[in-house]
């Protein structure tokens, strides 16, 4: 009975040994395999996701994708803030560098002072270079009252320079002559650091004042200053104002600091005006809005009538009604009696 239950023992010893030495490592085999093909399987999948994604499904996707709400974020140059932007949310990635951004507002600094501010429904940062983008209902302001609208702006923090290639609308700071001046134009540029904005194409401009008169000024470009309300006009000027034309290279209108009015306008560089009964040329002439005085000076000459008048200096008082000229050079015309 003993050596009948060693048998039965020898035997299940042997099948055991079958067991682990040649089944199970087969069955370890299936396994692995099965194993493998579910990974392979796995692999294929996110390759045709990518692809549907249009993305390389070689290249390593080790950024991942953020989103921020509430962004707000300072840049600076030399020790100085260059730009402070305020933002609903961003988007982007940390690898790519871009950020997308919702309901923008930039302030540009200019020796720690705000200078400008821009305003936007959407925007893009750059955050390897600092270049900002704003476009949808762009609003740029100057801290002393220009607004600037313009469907996009870009700003290049090397350059410190804010663009716009694109149509623009100004609006001026109105004063006690008047409601502000406005202007039409194209491509428009902002020097942050020279506090200066520049429209060079295509200007036309109105300014209204208090007594029902209007200046209508046309010229290739205009420059605001960002400091006090000086307007420059500049090639090939053309005005209307009070029944006269007015023709010049350049013509600056002129503010009285204190009493914040338009004072007088100042048109340079050979000006030829023009009304009703008589045609006017210099080298300088200056509107004095304050008394309603006009002065030719550099070689003036008046033609009225077929009668030519010339001096040193010529004034036109009570809006030209009456003249005074200074060392008188008159040429008048026979007339028979």
């Amino acid at each position: 009975m003993a050596k009948f239950k060693n048998l039965i023992f020898a035997v299940l010893l042997i099948l055991l040994f079958v067991e682990v030495l040649i089944v199970f490592p087969k069955k370890l085999e299936h396994d692995d395999d099965a194993q493998v093909q579910a990974r392979v399987e796995l692999q294929e999948k996110r390759k045709k996701e990518l692809e549907t994604l249009g993305k390389d499904p070689n290249e390593k996707q080790s950024t991942a994708e953020q989103k921020m709400g509430g962004v707000h974020l300072v840049e600076s140059q030399k020790g100085q803030r260059d730009w402070e932007l305020f933002s609903e949310s961003a988007e982007g990635s940390q690898g790519s560098g871009n950020w997308k951004l919702k309901k923008v507002r930039v302030f540009f600094y200019n020796k720690e002072k705000v200078e400008f501010t821009a305003t936007g429904d959407e925007g893009t940062i750059d955050s390897n270079s600092k270049d900002l983008n704003i476009k949808g209902n762009v609003v740029t302001r100057s801290e002393n009252g220009y607004v600037f609208k313009t469907p996009a702006i870009s700003y290049s923090a090397v350059k410190r320079l804010i663009e716009s290639p694109e149509d623009v609308y100004m609006e001026g700071p109105a004063d006690k002559t008047g409601a502000g001046m406005t202007v039409k134009g194209r491509s428009m540029q902002v020097l942050v650091d020279q506090s200066k904005m520049l429209i060079k194409e295509k200007v036309s401009a109105t300014k209204p004042m208090k007594d029902g008169k209007r200046f209508e000024i046309v010229a290739d470009g205009a420059e605001f200053s960002g400091k006090s309300n000086l307007a420059r006009f500049l090639g090939a000027v053309r005005m209307n104002y009070d029944g006269m034309r007015l023709e010049g290279p350049e013509a600056s209108f002129l503010y009285d600091k204190g009493a914040n009015l338009l004072s007088s306008i100042s048109i340079l560089g050979g000006v030829k005006v023009s009304d009703e009964d008589k045609f006017a040329t210099a080298d300088v002439v200056n509107l004095d809005l304050l008394t309603n005085k006009y002065v030719f000076k550099g070689k003036p000459k008046v033609i009225q009538n077929n009668d030519e008048l010339s001096g040193e200096e010529i004034i036109f008082l009570d809006g030209g009604k009456k003249v005074k000229v200074e060392r008188v050079r008159a040429k008048m015309e026979n007339k028979e009696k």
